[in-house]
């Protein structure tokens, strides 16, 4: 029972591995996409987004959310969400920035986005 219970850990630890990595590949992409739509928009951030996200891994497909929160250049709260999938043909779900509170992205995918797993 004890090597049992050994090997489910390294399992379990392999996977937390894969999950990680996963989320952090996901949290980049998105973030660089984030900051371009904002720019596009004429909003210039003050560092890097901080993205959270709870996703599911399907092969080389990622589907959940993310939250994001950033400051602005001049000290203007930034938030975006994202409820969609990540792929290597890239980023495509509902994508919702704001600013303030005030909506100034609001689309269905996320340019120049794309995960690799």
């Amino acid at each position: 029972m004890l090597a049992v219970t050994a090997c489910s850990e390294i399992s379990d630890t392999i996977s937390d591995g894969i999950t990680d990595r996963a989320n952090s590949v996901a949290s980049n992409a998105l973030e660089q996409g984030i900051r371009e739509q904002l720019a596009d928009a004429g909003i210039e951030l003050d560092g890097d987004p901080d993205c959270s996200t709870d996703l599911s891994q399907d092969g080389t497909t990622l589907a959940g959310t993310a939250d994001c929160a950033a400051m602005t250049v001049d000290g203007q709260d930034a938030t975006a969400t994202f409820d969609g999938t990540l792929s290597s043909s890239g980023c495509s779900g509902t994508v919702t920035i704001a600013v303030e509170g005030r909506t100034v992205v609001d689309s269905q995918e996320v340019p120049d986005c794309s995960v690799s797993l």
